[in-house]
């Protein structure tokens, strides 16, 4: 079938609409022989309720007729013998007239007001004796006719259902002098239910529901069935309902036809649409194959002067002169292609040769630069340390009035250590991203001994100086990094907010903190920097007020070496105005740093 149908356009085109013609078809199809099912089983659903409350009428009518009978015999004179036990038999022949004259299967039974069994007329042979108690099954507290259902006879064997109804004086209205009860065989019941329906069920409604009668067929339990129910009426058998099935195949053997004719109507139908399907397809599809061909020779050959001839001026021919005219652009293309491949070629080889040749220069330059930096930070300290050991000796041998000299001459030597010392320590943080070591840092604790320290150097500045840290910083404000280099990093910002203000102006510590990291921020309200300014204050030897510095000291890399320390631990830091005049540094920290970029 997929290679039918699928080897062609013309045949996709006549599978397509067959599968749409076979899809719609069915679907009608489906339509129609659901609608007929539908009605053939409304129709014998409704058949059967009507059997089923025709059986259920002729239940009730037989009751009552049995009600109004036992009622007009309850008020027969006769039954005043009753009061007497009935000492010359009256009763007894009276109800034994009546059930040859109504051809009652079952008994009829009287007895007196104490509830004795007075007279009866049983067919039976096991007739109970003369003084039986009245059965508290039996019992009658109404005035009119009570019914009971189906249950054990009390006075013999079988299931009965009964009828009983209170007798009351004709000398005295009010005054009851027995009961008289008839006590009919379940079989006639079940014989009033009978037809030419076998599968008939008596069943009791709620509340309390039971099956009374079942004439079932064996084979009810394996096909499905359909079922009719008798309405419910007021009366003695209220609570009775009778329920008429019917095997379902049975309602459905005439679907059985509707199917075939529906199937033979389908494939009449489909014939003539085939053919014409057929046809349509090739006339479409001939312009289509001899594109196809035209496109599997340039993809053969690789030949782009391929034309297609165009034999009409609708959709197809239009699809034809697009295609020459797709031809002719591609040829242009290709021969502008092989230009600009053969250019790209040539200026591919040159990019690449200046590119590594650039590369290579970079390189030599970083190099030539990282070492010349710890070549002078090594071969300046050598000799500052043994001119700082020199003036110390020399103290000891000159006069009293050279110490002035000597004092500056120390402060110099000072400047250029600390020098030495800072780009020492820049030039290791330049190599130090893969190589850092890094251990758990507690930053409250770094901070609150940082700012010992500060406040021991400069006790004039002890109150000036605020810590604030957030009650609830994640893990305690503890994070992975290396504390020597944080120490370093921080006490830079904070040394600097005490160098540029002066004493009574406030400087602020404070640190916050959430699920990605920590924040620090130092604050202070000193004169602050320009605009320009700000944005350079973490490039190497910067500084915003140079006069100052040099009278003052500094090495102008300080907050370099910060920026370097805190961007090795995945971090960032920054300098904004703090309004109206001040500077504010902020250092974030990530709980979880990535690897940082050299």
């Amino acid at each position: 079938m997929k290679a039918t149908i699928g080897s062609s356009i013309g045949r996709k085109i006549v599978g397509a609409l067959l599968a749409i013609y076979l899809l719609t078809y069915g679907l009608t199809a489906a339509v129609v022989y659901t609608g007929v099912r539908r009605s053939l089983l409304d129709s014998a659903e409704g058949g059967l309720a009507q059997v089923a409350d025709l059986k259920y009428q002729r239940l009730c009518n037989r009751m009552d007729e049995l009600a109004t009978d036992l009622t007009a015999w309850a008020q027969l004179e006769v039954m005043n013998d009753l009061v007497s036990g009935d000492v010359d038999r009256r009763i007894g022949t009276t109800l034994e007239a009546l059930q040859r004259l109504y051809g009652l299967a079952g008994g009829i039974y009287a007895f007196d007001a104490g509830g004795t069994l007075i007279a009866d007329a049983d067919g039976d042979d096991g007739a109970p004796p003369r003084g039986t108690r009245l059965p508290a099954a039996w019992t009658v507290a109404a005035h009119s006719v009570t019914f009971f259902d189906k249950h054990r006879n009390p006075l013999g064997g079988g299931d009965v259902v009964a009828l009983a109804i209170p007798v009351f004086g004709s000398f005295a209205p009010d005054y009851r002098v027995g009961t008289l009860v008839i006590a009919l065989p379940w079989t006639m019941v079940e014989t009033l239910l009978s037809g030419v329906e076998p599968r008939t069920v008596l069943v009791r409604r709620p509340p309390h529901p039971a099956v009374l009668s079942s004439a079932a067929d064996p084979d009810m339990d394996r096909e499905s069935h359909i079922t009719g129910r008798s309405v419910q009426r007021d009366g003695l058998l209220r609570s009775w309902q009778v329920v008429v099935s019917q095997p379902m195949s049975v309602v459905t053997r005439p679907l059985r036809r509707v199917a075939l004719e529906l199937a033979l109507l389908g494939i009449l139908l489909a014939a003539p649409i085939f053919a014409f399907v057929r046809w349509m397809g090739r006339r479409l599809t001939a312009p289509i194959m001899e594109l196809t061909r035209a496109v599997r020779v340039i993809a053969d050959t690789d030949q782009l002067d391929i034309q297609v001839p165009v034999t009409s001026q609708d959709e197809l021919g239009f699809l034809a002169r697009s295609f020459n005219r797709m031809t002719a652009k591609l040829r242009n293309a290709r021969a502008e292609r092989d230009r600009s491949m053969r250019d790209l070629e040539h200026l591919n080889l040159t990019l690449e040769g200046k590119v590594a040749d650039r590369t290579a220069e970079l390189e030599a330059a970083v190099t030539a630069q990282r070492r010349l930096i710890s070549d002078i930070s090594h071969e300046i300290k050598s000799p500052l340390a043994r001119l700082s050991m020199a003036l110390g000796l020399a103290r000891r041998q000159v006069e009293p009035q050279a110490p002035r000299h000597f004092d500056r001459m120390e402060r110099e030597i000072a400047a250029v250590a600390a020098l030495a010392s800072e780009l020492l320590t820049l030039a290791r943080l330049e190599g130090a991203a893969a190589g850092l070591q890094r251990a758990p840092v507690d930053l409250p604790d770094l901070l609150r001994a940082i700012i010992a320290d500060a406040a021991y150097e400069r006790p004039d500045r002890q109150r000036d100086l605020a810590l604030v840290v957030a009650p609830d910083l994640p893990d305690g404000g503890v994070l992975p990094g290396n504390a020597d280099l944080l120490r370093r990093a921080i006490e830079n910002v904070i040394r600097n907010a005490l160098f540029y203000t002066t004493a009574g102006v406030q400087v602020t510590v404070s640190l916050e903190g959430n699920t990605t990291g920590l924040s620090l921020t130092v604050a202070d309200r000193g004169p602050g920097v320009s605009d320009d300014a700000i944005g350079q204050l973490f490039d190497p030897f910067y500084r915003a007020d140079p006069a100052r510095a040099r009278d003052t000291g500094g090495t102008g890399i300080g907050l370099t070496i910060c920026k370097r320390v805190v961007e090795l631990h995945g971090g960032t830091v920054r300098a904004t105005h703090n309004h109206p005049t001040g500077l504010v540094v902020e250092i974030t920290l990530p709980a979880a740093p990535d690897t940082p970029q050299n």
